[in-house]
Parts: C-alpha cells; sequence; structure tokens
C-alpha cells in the first residue's frame, strides 16, 4: 500500500512538472488579459500627445509579435512611425489586433475538445475585442457590438462544461462554435482590413501561428501528445519495476 501511495504521489508531481505553463495560465493575473492588445491604448495617448518617441518605444517591446504573429501590418507601422502618421499607425495597430482576435479563435477550434484551453483562448481573443471595442462601435454601431459580444458568449456555452468529476457536465456542439467564430471573424476582418491591401489570411500559417511554441498558456497539441507519452512511458517504467521486485522476492 505505501509502494502505491508512493507511486501516486510521484505520478501527480510528474504531471504539474511537464505542463506548468498551463498551471500558471489558470493560477495567476486575469486570463483574458492581453498585454500587446492593452498596450495599443498606451500607444493612442503617447500619439495624441505628439509624444512619438514613447509611441515607438512601446511598439519596439512588441516587436516579436508583429514580426511573427502580424507581418502583414509591419510596413505601416514603420511608415507611420517615420512620417509621425497617426491615423496610419493606429488603423495599423487596430488590423494587427482583429489578426491577433484571429489567432486566439483560430487555437480555440483547433483545441475545441480540450475544455480549459479552449475557454482560455476564447477569453484572450474576447480581451483582444474589448479594446477594439470602441472603434468597432464608432464604424459599426452599438448593435454590432453586441452582436459579437453575442458570438462570444454562444461559442463559450457551445464548448459545454466537463464538470467537476463528471458531475453537472453539459454537452459540447462544435458545429455552433464554429459557427459564432466564423461571424466574428467575418465582422472584424471588414471593419480592420489591412491598409491599402486586399486583406488574406496569409497570417494564418503554422509559423505565424506559433505552431511549436505557446504562450499565455497556449500549448501545440504536438507537445500534449508528447506530454502523454512520457507520461504512459513513466507509469509503464513504475509497473516494470514492481513486477522485477516482485519476481526477485
Amino acid at each position: 500500500m505505501k509502494k502505491i501511495i508512493i507511486s501516486i504521489i510521484t505520478l501527480t508531481l510528474s504531471l504539474l512538472i511537464m505542463n506548468p505553463i498551463q498551471s500558471a495560465a489558470y493560477s495567476y493575473g486575469d486570463p483574458g488579459e492581453e498585454k500587446f492588445a492593452e498596450a495599443y491604448k498606451e500607444v493612442k495617448q503617447y500619439v495624441e500627445a505628439d509624444d512619438w518617441e514613447q509611441a515607438e518605444q512601446i511598439i519596439e517591446t512588441y516587436d516579436k509579435e508583429f514580426n511573427l504573429y502580424f507581418k502583414q501590418t509591419v510596413p505601416y507601422i514603420e511608415q507611420a512611425l517615420e512620417n509621425q502618421n497617426e491615423e496610419l499607425l493606429l488603423k495599423s495597430y487596430r488590423t494587427a489586433l482583429r489578426l491577433n482576435v484571429e489567432r486566439r479563435l483560430h487555437f480555440a477550434q483547433e483545441q475545441f475538445e480540450d475544455y480549459g484551453q479552449a475557454k482560455l483562448l476564447l477569453a484572450k481573443a474576447r480581451g483582444t475585442f474589448d479594446v477594439l471595442q470602441p472603434s468597432f462601435k464608432d464604424d459599426q454601431g452599438e448593435e454590432a457590438v453586441q452582436s459579437i459580444y453575442d458570438s462570444f458568449d454562444q461559442a463559450l456555452q457551445s464548448l459545454g462544461n466537463p464538470g467537476l468529476f463528471g458531475i453537472g457536465n453539459q454537452e459540447s456542439d462544435q458545429e455552433t462554435f464554429d459557427s459564432k467564430i466564423e461571424a466574428i471573424n467575418t465582422s472584424l476582418k471588414e471593419a480592420f482590413p489591412v491598409p491599402d491591401q486586399e486583406d488574406s489570411n496569409a497570417n494564418l500559417t503554422e509559423e505565424n501561428l506559433g505552431l511549436f511554441g505557446g504562450e499565455d498558456g497556449e500549448s501545440s497539441p504536438i507537445w500534449k501528445w508528447v506530454s502523454i507519452g512520457l507520461v504512459v512511458l513513466f507509469v509503464l517504467l513504475i509497473v516494470f519495476n514492481r513486477m522485477k521486485n516482485r519476481k526477485e522476492e
């Protein structure tokens, strides 16, 4: 009995060690906060105050995100900073935020069966839209804003709920989820196109989506299967050692 208890404790600790990012994502801070999106507010505040140096410093902080995930907007961001074009800069940044919503929702669809991850990604997409909402409202009106939020709410409901130990669980509905995601993306794509350029889905590539490196609790399916494989191997080693000890006795 003592050996069994030790084995269970060891296995539990191994699971926690193998997935520290996901554990942290659910333990600290606002799960829907997107720092890249929140930074837009500061950039807007600085350019409106004609403090372009501070605005550029903030954008440089997120140079990696722009060049990896939102590269379609980079030429316009650079042009706007060089010419101190407030309208172009903010418009380009808002396009990047729209692309970020698409990116988060794409991963939520990919990980639909993983309730925790899909819910987290949906929250981050909604958090990004919260920043876009004032501009979207000015352009599309209050009714359009409410329609987006309704789609987010319905998408969340369609994830279902695994419940606690299966108690109070609710069935998921991926067809509804996908339709609400499509409605959100379609509305935002029309409102925040790439400046002076016909928009495309070029950002939704394996590289730009960060397939091999998740962030903010966003885990790649590949690494998830690697983790499962390691757990299975660990359990098999425990069973093998136990059988070996019994034979020696």
